[in-house]
């Protein structure tokens, strides 16, 4: 899933959701945000044995090399997969067992696959000294099942499947020949930087998308053309980790750019939207130059958040501090 997921949605799908069992005994849980099949494998060809309704959180015990299936206990004891585009969770997701506990039988294809191009160092949890785990000889086949970050940095973590365990290499010690490693789970959401720069991305589509429709919508209006009042596009709701924005100072330009702009974007809505709900009150040119005016800040505000954007993940401490590991 893409999934690409948010700690304020996740912190409430945990509050709204039922556990099946006792918290203590597992170490990652998934909220369900929609009616979910779930499945006796990971993919839509193994039968259906039940759907999950909505806000009900489960214990997870296993997921698919690209993370795109969780394996779950439902409340009745039952162990099934569920798509994880359906999920938000809390706990390190990459660290549960690839292919679950117990599967039902299936052939997959790995997330992708490398090979050691030097003697490699493997690491528990994470690459640093006091973790090291010991060394893959040269030429080594592996496994890929996560990653910290992407080639855009120059250099990143792996998480590798290697002898029955998940261990971490870095990326300048493998060559990959086979499989895209870009749709494996990035490990970014772990830390607070790496939190913020999915986050930010994310708030910056969505303010894009309804930017783009209320503007169409008031361009068309200004060109005296009819519009219907039905859908009114959706406000914004600005979904950064305040703890996270408070301890990175590096991203309070870029915040405030991203605020301004899904501040003027829906204002521009709700003016449209009150003028759809008055029936006893015409639009004048008035009104469509103040949204119109509106929206030109939105834009601008916009661009300067977009343009942010890159210098932010090159400034990523973490991935600086993979890449003085090497």
């Amino acid at each position: 899933m893409k999934r690409w997921l948010l700690v304020m949605f996740i912190l409430v799908g945990l509050m709204a959701g039922t556990r099946a069992q006792d918290s203590d005994q597992y170490d990652v849980w998934v909220t369900t945000q929609d009616f979910s099949s779930l499945r006796r494998g990971p993919g839509t060809g193994f039968d259906r044995i039940m759907v999950v309704d909505p806000s009900v959180t489960l214990p997870a015990i296993g997921r698919s090399s690209d993370t795109r299936w969780i394996q779950v206990i439902n409340d009745d004891g039952t162990v099934g997969w569920i798509a994880s585009i359906l999920l938000v969770w809390s706990g390190e997701v990459v660290n549960l067992p690839v292919d679950g506990v117990n599967p039902e039988p299936f052939v997959r294809r790995a997330g992708a696959i490398g090979v050691t191009s030097r003697e490699t160092p493997y690491y528990l949890d994470e690459i640093a000294p006091e973790k090291l785990v010991g060394m893959i000889p040269e030429g080594t086949t592996v496994e890929l099942v996560g990653r910290l970050g992407d080639a855009s940095f120059g250099f990143w973590q792996f998480q590798i499947k290697y002898q029955g365990g998940l261990y971490w290499i870095g990326s300048w010690n493998i060559r990959i020949e086979g499989g895209n490693y870009l749709r494996l789970l990035d490990t970014q959401y772990l830390y607070p930087y790496g939190r913020l720069i999915q986050q930010y991305e994310e708030n910056i589509a969505l303010a894009l998308g309804s930017y783009d429709q209320i503007r169409s919508i008031w361009q068309r209006l200004d060109n005296g053309d009819s519009v219907r009042c039905d859908p009114i596009p959706q406000t914004i709701n600005r979904t950064l980790t305040e703890g996270d924005v408070a301890r990175e100072d590096s991203f309070l330009p870029a915040v405030i750019a991203l605020d301004d702009a899904i501040r003027n974007t829906n204002q521009a809505i709700n003016s449209f939207s009150a003028i759809c709900a008055d029936t006893n009150r015409f639009l004048v040119q008035a009104d469509i130059d103040e949204a119109l005016a509106l929206l030109d800040e939105a834009e601008r505000s916009l661009l300067l958040a977009a343009s942010l954007l890159n210098p932010l993940r090159i400034r990523n401490p973490l991935i600086n501090a993979i890449s003085g590991r090497q």
